[in-house]
């Protein structure tokens, strides 16, 4: 088990990224009185990721976030374009944006919530520990995985 320094480190950090994906303080989107584009089918690549996090989540939330973040960096390589840069500070604060949607999609996707439900998940408590968590879990491991510099 970690210590309790190491516990009360993780959980400021977790409380760091929980105020970024937080909906509170981020730019509204233009709504248009035109519904139709809710009618529009869902990407390939988005059904995929969304498949493999269902899977993941059959195992644990944490698998499920780990995945998210994993599928999500590929999806950013291939579709940079989803980024929404004119909304955030800086590209990490956009992927953060990206990854809330997504999760907001994902819950109305796997469970048919309606989308105040969905960000209501998105903000519990529990939740936000658990995606800071993930984040430092994908962290380390991408860190892992570059080589090392002598």
């Amino acid at each position: 088990m970690a210590s309790l320094n190491k516990q009360q480190k993780r959980a400021k950090r977790a409380k760091a990224k929980a105020k970024q994906i937080r909906m509170v303080g981020r730019k509204p989107l233009e709504q248009d009185e035109d519904l139709d584009h809710l009618a529009e089918p869902i990407p390939e690549y988005t059904l995929a990721m969304f498949s493999k996090m269902r899977d993941a989540e059959a195992v644990s939330r944490n698998e499920m976030l780990l995945t998210l973040l994993r599928e999500l960096a590929f999806v950013i390589v291939d579709h940079p374009e989803l980024l929404d840069m004119e909304n955030a500070d800086n590209e990490g604060m956009a992927a953060t944006h990206l990854a809330a949607d997504m999760l907001i999609d994902y819950r109305m996707w796997a469970e048919g919530v309606t989308i105040e439900e969905a960000q209501a998940w998105l903000s519990e408590p529990q939740f936000i520990t658990d995606f800071g968590i993930a984040l430092d879990a994908y962290g380390k491991s991408v860190e892992d995985t570059e080589p090392k510099a002598e």
